[in-house]
């Protein structure tokens, strides 16, 4: 796509380190992806050991509610223990790579991958203290389904009372909650009695090849299931560890409920497509950082609502859902939706009216370098933001003009575009002025834009 498509999608596209979460980098082959991997992968696991660590102290506070003196004593030496452990890890890790020279890449991949192996190692270990393991009885059907996590998890989700048997005493759970910036939202983690929560918690998983079902064994002692069945705008993820058996130990959902929302925060949008509108921006405010191990899954959310907020043909919707469709971060709308979206964005926007001539130059494609497809709509749909006044629309005619490239090729006509746009404070147009200028053999007469 050219770089005017780009400019259209610059508020949208992120840097893609999220595709490396939770990887131990044994598939890096270029030197290039060394770094960011290793990076992501020191992310991940030093997450998992915040929740690790976390859910130890969740469980000692349970445990030992009938004496909480005795309570607080064993999470004090825990607390003593993490903060020596981490001195250490941080002092032997910089070891590993000592030979090597400090800042090259390699260097800075030796060390975080040396943090990340020790973090799962020590989270493991976490794991182990206090562990909360679920009643068992005689019955041999309580027995663990298995050490290996796919059978395991076969057998857990075939019901509630199973799922209930393997779920530990105390589990974290994580839940988006509204923070005091209005229309903003946070994950919040608690941690809650296993016996409390509403079973069944998922549907069967008997095999990996679920639609809509993703599972992530991390190492031999975690295991992530992220469960989008539901929809984009309900993902549950479910954390497992693996002590004398596997355990559920988290539940997470990103879901927003309506409640949270507030009922009439735009006008000229149904009650739904409002709150659709809503958890669009929630949605995409979570992800924009790509700070959350789920910033796909966020999108993809963000996408849903702002698809579901378009349909009475709101403009701003129906822009915002037709960029992030193109721009990688979501999966792609059909193009005839994708038509549908800029023609109801370019009524009243003029970017959407800019969106709409990219799109009958490059249809829907993410990257294209042919000629324009359809100069003419183009030009006609191009010619809407140019009559609502907006200087990057006439520029962009004027340099349609000074190409040719939508078969109209008039030097005096884009100079007189170029002039107009910087009369209203268009800046940039001044390069496709000299530009002009320095490629024309004779005096250029501006005549009229349009």
């Amino acid at each position: 796509m050219n770089r005017f498509v780009f400019t259209l999608l610059a508020s949208l596209l992120l840097p893609v380190s999220a595709v490396y979460a939770q990887d131990d980098c044994s598939h890096v082959t270029s030197s290039l992806e060394m770094v960011p991997c290793s990076e992501a992968a020191k992310k991940a696991a030093d997450t998992q050991l915040n929740v690790s660590y976390k859910q130890l102290m969740t469980r000692l506070e349970s445990d030992y509610r009938a004496d909480p003196a005795l309570g607080a004593e064993y999470a004090a030496k825990v607390k003593e223990s993490q903060r020596a452990w981490l001195k250490l890890r941080d002092a032997n890790c910089p070891l590993e790579a000592f030979e090597i020279e400090t800042g090259m890449p390699a260097h800075v991949f030796a060390v975080n991958s040396c943090i990340a192996r020790m973090s799962r190692e020590r989270s493991a270990y976490l794991d182990k203290i206090a562990p909360g393991q679920p009643e068992q009885s005689s019955d041999k059907s309580v027995a663990c389904p298995s050490d290996d996590f796919m059978p395991f998890l076969a057998a857990f989700s075939a019901d509630g009372q199973s799922q209930r048997r393997f779920t530990a005493l105390t589990v974290k759970s994580l839940a988006l909650k509204p923070t005091a910036e209005a229309g903003r939202f946070e994950p919040i983690v608690t941690g809650v009695k296993g016996a409390e929560l509403g079973y069944p918690l998922m549907a069967p998983i008997p095999s990996r090849k679920i639609l809509g079902v993703k599972i992530q064994e991390l190492d031999d002692s975690h295991s992530i299931v992220v469960d989008k069945r539901a929809g984009w705008s309900h993902v549950k993820v479910f954390n497992f560890s693996r002590q004398a058996c596997w355990v559920l130990e988290g539940v997470e959902d990103w879901s927003i409920s309506n409640k949270d929302l507030i009922v009439a925060s735009k006008p000229k949008l149904s009650k739904e497509e409002n709150f659709c509108y809503q958890r669009a921006e929630a949605f995409e405010a979570l992800g924009a950082p790509e700070d959350q191990p789920l910033t796909v899954e966020l999108f993809e959310a963000t996408l849903e609502n702002l698809l579901c907020a378009a349909r009475s043909g709101n403009p701003l919707a129906s822009y915002k859902a037709a960029i992030l469709s193109l721009s990688g971060m979501a999966p792609q709308v059909p193009t005839d939706t994708l038509e549908s979206l800029f023609k109801a964005a370019a009524t009243t926007l003029p970017n959407g009216a800019m969106g709409l001539s990219e799109f009958y130059c490059d249809g829907n494609e993410l990257t294209f370098d042919g000629p324009c497809k359809d100069p003419a709509l183009a030009e006609q749909a191009l010619m809407g933001a140019v009559k609502m006044g907006n200087a990057v629309a006439i520029s962009k005619l004027g340099s349609t003009f000074a190409s040719g490239e939508w078969g109209t090729k008039d030097p005096s006509r884009a100079m007189a575009c170029y002039q107009l746009s910087l009369a209203q404070g268009y800046e940039n147009a001044n390069l496709g002025l000299e530009h002009l200028k320095k490629n024309s053999t004779t005096e250029i007469k501006p005549s009229y834009c349009f």
